[in-house]
């Protein structure tokens, strides 16, 4: 599967944000969870509880380990052809399966089932999620493991995405777990990723694939044709041989199924009917999650609350806070300003960076600023300004000869100008637009040195 954005966010699951949530470590991570009644009476519910048990007391990274070998072996039976009854003896399909089947793509699992049952609220007898299911099943496994729960996934899915793209992009499943940058290690071959969504700070830059420290439990990212373009595929770590290179690993939708494989990153070879390449080149990133947030929000705070952004400035705003996750959207009056990717800002070590793009649309005035994070949101005010030049009556940003031309013209009735410029060409300070304003402007113009007023100096509207 792709993962088109996996930088913007998986690097989401995965990859690229930061901060992992963690909610209850049960089976059922809400009481209202439910399976379906093929799954439950399938082997695989049976191992998957007995994971959960056994790894109870365990860290995160093992307790999705744990949940992705529980599932080894279930296959995806979306394809032409399958004994339907038997499938749903082995657990594999739910209720009107029939109605998913589909040979081309995959995507018929209890995986994609949870993620259109609970994530997107889609009811049990629609259409099957019809997408690849690899990060689904990351996800999935994580959401066993106690790490979040339906509503934060959706609220995550949403703040990234703000349309319901699950269809094609599976991606947005594993990008709803964000984890912290100084446990994500990105290769050469993800740099070029790295430069365009350059709104994060990153620890582990151009890492030698071969010298990642994979762990049991981690997550890593391949672009299976070595060319970087896109992140491919997500897959767990089982198990790394560091003197012989030889990477273990288990994945969903691995040949249609879950399976454990391995890859030796030293081995030129082709891989899943991609190019010839070696298995380090298509290493993209790869992440360790023990450090995780707690689940709860917790007050965001601002250096400040009240900002005064000038146009005439040559940079947009700064705000310092003490969230320690990404922003994930930033709203004026109401008005979404995009989210951490497609717009102009960047979030570098606390302090989020607002570029000067971004706040040109908006009126002169206050405004209600909102800033939404992982964990949690800040509200400031933003006072819009715009610095203008005494004397400047046209508005060009010079003062010159046409200036007082103009403004002989208005303290006679020929012209209008609006409210701010009939303020900034009252430049002797009487109160009225007269031939007197025509004069200081003629002087400073010609460059004496008094009798010219507030001509040249700054007004702030």
């Amino acid at each position: 599967m792709k993962i088109k954005r996996l930088v913007s966010g998986v690097l989401s699951a995965a990859v690229l944000c930061t901060s992992l949530v963690f909610a209850m470590p049960s089976a059922a991570a809400k009481d209202d969870f439910k399976y379906s009644e093929e799954y439950q009476g399938s082997p695989y519910y049976t191992k998957l509880t007995a994971a959960l048990e056994d790894t109870k007391d365990k860290s995160a990274m093992e307790r999705t380990l744990a949940v992705a070998l529980s599932q080894e072996g279930y296959k995806n039976y979306a394809t032409e052809g399958v004994d339907l009854e038997q499938a749903r003896k082995d657990g594999l399909l739910w209720t009107g399966a029939e109605l998913r089947m589909n040979g081309n793509r995959t995507g018929n699992t209890e995986y994609t089932r949870w993620a259109q049952r609970y994530i997107m609220d889609r009811p049990e007898d629609t259409q099957y999620l019809d997408c690849d299911w690899c990060a689904i099943f990351a996800s999935w496994c994580l959401y066993q493991a106690g790490y979040s729960d339906d509503e934060r996934l959706k609220r995550y899915y949403y703040s990234y995405y703000a349309e319901p793209r699950v269809e094609y992009d599976a991606d947005a499943w594993i990008m709803a777990f964000n984890f912290r940058q100084k446990g994500v290690y990105y290769t050469p071959k993800a740099h070029h990723k790295l430069d365009k969504y350059n709104w994060n700070t990153y620890y582990h830059i151009d890492v030698d694939p071969l010298e990642i420290p994979y762990k049991p439990g981690g997550l890593f990212f391949v672009s299976w044709d070595a060319s970087g373009q896109w992140f491919d595929h997500v897959a767990i770590v089982v198990d790394y041989d560091k003197d012989t290179h030889v990477l273990t690993y288990t994945n969903g939708n691995s040949d249609g199924q879950v399976i454990t494989r391995q890859m030796d990153l030293d081995v030129e070879e082709e891989y899943r009917g991609k190019k010839l390449a070696k298995n380090s080149d298509r290493m993209m990133a790869y992440v360790d999650y023990d450090a995780i947030l707690p689940l709860e929000q917790k007050e965001i705070t601002a250096d400040t609350t009240d900002i005064e952004w000038n146009r005439d400035s040559n940079s947009g705003i700064k705000i310092k806070t003490n969230s320690e996750s990404v922003i994930a959207s930033v709203s004026v009056d109401g008005e979404y300003l995009g989210d951490n990717i497609a717009s102009n800002m960047v979030m570098h070590e606390g302090v989020l960076s607002i570029g000067k793009s971004e706040l040109t649309g908006f009126q002169n005035g206050e405004h209600d600023m909102m800033l939404t994070f992982d964990d949690g949101v800040v509200k400031v005010k933003l006072n819009i300004v715009e610095t203008y030049y005494m004397g400047d009556a046209d508005g060009d940003g010079a003062i010159t000869v046409s200036d007082a031309t103009l403004i002989q013209r208005v303290s006679i009735g020929l012209e209008t100008i609006s409210d701010v410029r009939m303020r900034t060409a009252d430049v002797n300070g009487d109160g009225r637009v007269s031939v007197l304003d025509t004069t200081c402007v003629q002087k400073y113009v010609a460059d004496y040195t008094g009798g010219t007023g507030t001509t040249g100096e700054y007004f702030v509207a």
